[in-house]
């Protein structure tokens, strides 16, 4: 074998060592069982602070694996001034091997060295779940040792997730893609998945958003059954926590009016400039003008802020005499509004005006402009001026059927994103129409229950497509979470539709006909059995061309392992991916989106799979 052969080799084997292995970090100072636990503030420690411990103490830190390992330690980083230490190191009270310190006496300053202790001597295996790393001071001097943190190498492959306790994954979950035929065979044209997600911090935003290409897509069948995870959990409740739709349009804090100087703010999207105007010297009045412009987003982005009818509320402060103020804006039919004129006496408390729906335009160009008026001799300052959307009226639902065994309901929301756009629904056993429809829901009888319902199938006018399977026993609901848009929509829009015209309801049979905006049309057939939800898709066909329109749209949520509606794909039946992964584009016709992680958002929210069929 010449030198370059030997080379390849070379680089061959230690790119399936990488393959095979990986590491990670715990820090020392994280402790869980360690009385007289002590961190000592260190600024060339890893998390800036380490461990300090003495002979005869011990020590252990929590960590957990997601699958079986063979791990060892290959560094310990510490710190010692003076004598050398011997510190034992064990796992579930296995021997590790041990560390021996390296004698060093400067002074003090020795504190702040850290040095790696090289590969430990044992390899040890683990089964997935909880486990405690150990550290037993057998020998030291009166001053101690300080440990910094642990590497720890795993020798059978990337260990996915953190190895903090709080999320708990399950390595054996997988689907084998055997979803009831319904007397259907597999097409040999292969469908297309393409990663189109971002990142967020809101649990209510869809980031996950996955369009599928197939070149016919005549018949598909999407199914919803209870995550394959163990949970007794049912969290289901929303979490807003960092998501921007709860927070204000804009707002401004202690803005100062000043009697010789314009003053300017900017906050977001908003900016306001405040400028001081006429003196009446007679009545020693003072007049200040306050022009607020701001841009705002529209349906154009899936967004209602736009088209939403607002509050604009101010708080003044440092007022004893009554100050007078005029409101006037500018939005979407370019001209300035009349004046609405409020006269505030008290201070530090809110007054309000409120602007109609569909007053201002998507994007710049919004103003609202502000004369106020005081006397002379007052220092007045703005506490706050802050600009939100109107309260949203509760959903308007009206039913449609009602047998016994299924109920259809049809509803009508508040400011429909799709502004001004709706569909109808007809039911075809009695010939009922319903216009202005936004969304219509699918209730079927419990079978564990005399008289409670669950919801199992809804659909919006934009297309999308939300499965429940029937609620377990001992529960009263589960929540939904991720969503299937059915139909051909723009896969480069930040919020993707397949507009609805019409929708036509078998009740008995459970069928619907679909007829979209864009001219498609197909059928559905609903199934709810105990085990599962499916729909079954079929006589399909579409207005647009289909290698540059998805047939179908997988929306869903991950903002961390363990709070998500989904953490991984797989397409058929081969190793599934992370959702979020660096994955671009994945090749196949049968696909499975769920959790591996028990997840505090939606715990029993439903995995999601989709066969294409032909």
């Amino acid at each position: 074998m010449g030198p370059l052969r030997y080379i390849v080799f070379a680089i061959v084997l230690v790119e399936l060592v990488s393959i095979q292995a990986s590491s990670d970090v715990l820090e020392a100072e994280n402790v869980v069982f360690f009385e007289g636990k002590q961190v000592i503030p260190r600024s060339e420690a890893s998390g800036q602070a380490t461990l300090k411990m003495n002979k005869g103490q011990t020590s252990s830190i929590e960590f957990c694996l997601t699958k079986h390992s063979e791990i060892e330690v290959h560094n310990v980083w510490y710190s010692n001034d003076g004598e050398g230490d011997f510190i034992t190191v064990t796992v579930d009270n296995k021997m590790l091997g041990e560390v021996l310190t390296e004698p060093l006496f400067k002074g003090g300053e020795g504190w702040n060295i850290l040095k790696p202790s090289g590969p430990l001597d044992y390899i040890v295996y683990l089964s997935e779940g909880r486990h405690q790393l150990t550290f037993y001071v057998e020998k030291g001097d009166e001053y101690g040792v300080e440990i910094d943190k642990i590497q720890l190498f795993f020798h059978n492959g990337k260990e996915e997730k953190s190895l903090d306790c709080k999320v708990f994954c399950f390595d054996d979950i997988s689907y084998d893609h055997c979803i009831r035929e319904n007397g259907f065979g597999l097409y040999t044209s292969k469908g297309k998945l393409v990663q189109k997600s971002k990142m967020t911090l809101c649990a209510e935003e869809d980031n996950v958003n996955i369009p599928i290409f197939h070149d016919s897509a005549r018949k598909y069948i999407i199914s919803a059954n209870l995550p394959r995870y163990t949970s007794f959990a049912n969290n289901r409740m929303p979490d807003w926590e960092n998501c921007k739709m709860t927070l204000p349009l804009w707002s401004f804090r202690y803005i100062y009016l000043s009697q010789t100087q314009r003053v300017t703010q900017v906050s977001g999207v908003a900016t306001i400039s405040v400028t001081p105007l006429d003196t009446d010297l007679q009545s020693n009045l003072m007049s200040y003008g306050l022009i607020i412009e701001f841009s705002l987003e529209g349906p154009s982005l899936g967004m209602i802020d736009s088209a939403i009818g607002s509050n604009i509320k101010v708080c003044f402060r440092r007022i004893t005499k009554p100050v007078d103020v005029a409101m006037k804006y500018f939005g979407r039919r370019s001209q300035w509004s009349e004046s609405v004129n409020k006269t505030i006496y008290s201070n530090k408390t809110w007054d309000t005006w409120n602007v109609s729906d569909f007053t201002w335009r998507e994007g710049r160009g919004n103003r609202i402009k502000f004369i106020i008026t005081a006397f002379k001799t007052e220092s007045i300052q703005i506490e706050e001026i802050v600009m939100n959307k109107r309260d949203l009226a509760l959903d308007k639902s009206v039913t449609a059927y009602n047998n016994g065994m299924t109920i259809i309901e049809v509803v009508d929301v508040d400011m429909w994103w799709r502004v001004n756009e709706t569909m109808t629904l007809k039911t075809l056993n009695n010939g009922r129409v319903f216009q202005g429809v936004d969304y219509f829901r699918i209730y079927r009888k419990i079978p564990w229950s005399e008289k409670d319902f669950c919801q199992v199938f809804v659909m919006y006018q934009d297309g999308n497509v939300r499965l429940l399977p029937i609620t377990p026993h001992g529960l009263d609901w589960i929540p939904f979470g991720s969503s299937i848009l059915i139909g051909q929509s723009d896969h480069m829009a930040v919020r993707p539709a397949a507009p609805l015209r019409n929708a036509d309801v078998d009740p008995k049979e459970l069928t619907i006909q679909l007829t979209y905006w864009d001219g498609s049309f197909l059928s559905l057939k609903l199934d709810v059995t105990m085990k599962e939800t499916t729909v079954l898709v079929s006589d399909a066909v579409y207005a647009r061309s289909l290698a540059s329109y998805p047939f179908l749209t997988f929306r869903s949520m991950w903002v961390a392992d363990g709070k998500a509606d989904v953490d991984y794909v797989s397409v058929d039946g081969n190793e599934p991916y992370h959702i979020l992964s660096g994955w671009e584009t994945l090749r196949g016709n049968s696909y499975a989106f769920f959790r591996k992680c028990i997840s505090k958002h939606n715990t029993l929210s439903p995995d999601i799979r989709v066969k294409i069929l032909d």
